[in-house]
């Protein structure tokens, strides 16, 4: 388990599955993901993160509160051992959740890790324009925006940019170490 702030981080387990699906079948979570209403099943999804996990170079985690409750997903894919570097994703599933600093605290948390165990040194990702609360999140945790992806994605009836950030893991140790 990763420990973070307000959130811990643990492995998918298969009784997750359905919850899961459930995430990604919802078009509320599922918005800036540009899949709002798929539908895939438990077996569908069960059968992905098995393909993913084959591949050896990400990983997948269940986002929790201290309490265990599952509010996410977040993981790191990617990696990039001769380059020290790996891409990064999540997605909260519980709108409850949503606007509270959970997010924040499970990319912190999953940041320490990749920077401090891993001894990476760049993390990316890539975000909508328009996703400014996800935005205001990954630069608390001192990703900055590297570059436009122009037209990146076809989001709600019109083509939208992407942005392209990154954090090193210099800029984290001295955003979180003081």
């Amino acid at each position: 388990m990763i420990e973070g702030e307000r959130v811990d981080l643990r492995a998918v387990e298969p009784s997750d599955l359905p919850l899961l699906a459930s995430w990604l079948n919802d078009p509320r979570v599922m918005r800036y993901w540009g899949r709002p209403g798929q539908t895939l099943s438990v077996a569908e999804v069960a059968a992905r993160e098995a393909a993913d996990a084959a591949r050896g170079n990400s990983r997948k985690y269940i986002i929790q509160t201290k309490d265990g409750h599952p509010v996410g997903q977040i993981d790191y894919y990617d990696l990039d051992w001769q380059n020290r570097s790996a891409s990064v994703s999540i997605l909260l599933g519980d709108p409850e959740y949503w606007g509270g600093g959970y997010g924040t605290s499970a990319m912190r948390a999953l940041l320490g890790y990749l920077f401090r165990e891993l001894d990476l040194h760049r993390v990316a990702l890539t975000v909508h324009e328009s996703n400014v609360r996800a935005r205001r999140s990954y630069e608390k945790n001192g990703f900055v925006v590297e570059g436009t992806l122009r037209d990146w994605a076809y989001f709600e009836g019109t083509f939208t940019n992407g942005l392209a950030m990154a954090v090193l893991q210099d800029d984290f140790r001295r955003l979180t170490d003081g």
